[in-house]
């Protein structure tokens, strides 16, 4: 059940009499008079007193556990899980900020869902290229046969309004990684980009048996050409990123 439901569920009943007023307590008195107050009423009453206490405990946790600190530890055991997968086949970088992922995965949990559901269940080899809606602007996948070049030809970057999932279904792609204290600024930001000079890249090659996340802190360059130049199978996802 999500957190929608459940306030839906205790709103609409906000005025039912299992609750009381503002200000007032619940309480046993007489346990005479409490037996024939119980006896007036019905047993569907009592059930939805019970399923508001349950929806609210619910509500609760959920809120709780969206919101909650995770550790590094936690993270990564939750990332090998992979209870968020959804049936796509592909893990995350092994760099990869698993803390990042998994809070922002509980902060918006239906649309990766979503998202993830979307990529396991399409042919993302065979595809026609284009830019698919996931979620109107909150999610979006663009798929597209893209040629590598030379490092000098790609430009450093970072996002703020989304989060980029990037998977090379085939062939080899170098991505560059910078760390931010690295990188200089070149550009003013200007939705939802902005490019940097980097005086330190470290350089990953794509897999098809893993995927980069890159956060707003990730900083990074791409379609760099491997060991030559090559038109590689790339899928994009721009994933909604919640503060």
């Amino acid at each position: 059940i999500c957190n929608e439901q459940i306030l839906f569920l205790l709103l609409r009943h906000s005025k039912h009499k299992c609750f009381p007023p503002v200000g007032e307590a619940f309480f046993i008195s007489n346990p005479n008079k409490q037996n024939l107050k119980m006896k007036k009423s019905t047993w569907k009453s009592k059930l939805l007193c019970i399923s508001m206490a349950v929806a609210t405990s619910l509500l609760t946790s959920n809120l709780y556990a969206a919101n909650k600190p995770i550790s590094k530890k936690e993270a990564k055991r939750w990332c090998a899980k992979k209870e968020w997968a959804n049936g796509f086949a592909p893990v995350p970088y092994k760099g990869t900020d698993c803390v990042e992922f998994a809070t922002q995965y509980a902060k918006n949990k239906e649309l990766w869902d979503k998202m993830f559901s979307w990529m396991a269940q399409n042919d993302l080899l065979n595809m026609p290229e284009g830019t698919y809606p996931i979620d109107g602007k909150r999610c979006y996948i663009k798929i597209s046969n893209s040629q590598t070049r030379d490092a000098s030809k790609s430009k450093v970057e970072s996002h703020r309004q989304y989060i980029d999932l990037q998977y090379v279904a085939k062939g080899t792609e170098r991505f560059g990684i910078i760390n931010p204290k690295d990188a200089t600024p070149v550009t003013e930001y200007k939705p939802d980009v902005i490019h940097y000079t980097a005086k330190k890249i470290k350089y990953v090659d794509s897999k098809p048996d893993f995927f980069f996340l890159f956060f707003p802190n990730d900083y990074h360059q791409a379609l760099v050409k491997a060991e030559k130049e090559e038109i590689v199978r790339l899928i994009v996802a721009k994933i909604e990123y919640i503060p």
